[in-house]
């Protein structure tokens, strides 16, 4: 019973994220390493989180720049499982710097780098808070019209700034902003790349 759980879950996670069965890609090997369970585990966390502020206990909002950190580096061993820190194309690989240039750490890298400074950047022209504007959001009943969600988001108005890179895709469990999509990205291509390379792996032992 526990392995069918897990296993759904495990379908969910990487059909959530684009990746399951993609160009036929199979995940079941990737599972036999270690490197791919610190991850999940940090998904359930994120789960157990999104319950905390659901329930309005807002007590791991003073940690999450801890928790943000510690989750991206969760990712590293599959960086180093996989090679992602190189690209394998014959027309990069014989360069080194190129190879590494172009590989997908660097462009996952890129794409966290660049979603976390829009985030930043929304959050220094609205007084260090970022404008949030749900409207499922508000059906579900995950955020009220109080006009103060937490320490960091508030509800946003017509007089927020700069509110296209704020939180404005209401998933209705919670408001993501442009560079929160860019930052998933991220873990998209890592995941991606892990299972595309395993089973490339596979396919020359074969």
């Amino acid at each position: 019973m526990f392995i069918l759980l897990r296993n759904k879950f495990i379908q969910y996670y990487f059909e959530s994220n684009g990746i399951y069965k993609y160009k036929q890609y199979s995940i079941k090997q990737i599972f036999k390493h270690w490197s791919v369970y610190p991850p999940l585990l940090f998904v359930l966390f994120y789960l157990y989180l999104e319950y905390t502020i659901f329930i309005k206990w807002y007590y791991f909002l003073q940690y999450q720049n801890i928790i943000k950190i510690v989750t991206l580096l969760s990712y590293l061993p599959l960086v180093i499982k996989y090679h992602l820190y190189e690209n394998d194309n014959p027309k990069y690989i014989k360069n080194e710097y190129l190879s590494v240039a172009t590989s997908p750490m660097v462009i996952a890298g890129f794409f966290l780098w660049l979603g976390s400074e829009l985030n930043k950047l929304a959050m220094y022209f609205n007084n260090n808070k970022m404008p949030t504007y749900p409207n499922i959001s508000y059906w579900t009943g995950y955020i009220n019209n109080s006009g103060f969600i937490d320490g960091i988001h508030t509800i946003g108005t017509s007089h927020s700034s700069l509110i296209l890179i704020c939180n404005i895709f209401d998933l209705g469990y919670g408001v993501l902003s442009f560079g929160d999509l860019l930052v998933r990205l991220y873990v998209f291509i890592i995941l991606y790349y892990s299972i595309k390379n395993k089973n490339k792996y596979d396919e020359r032992r074969n």
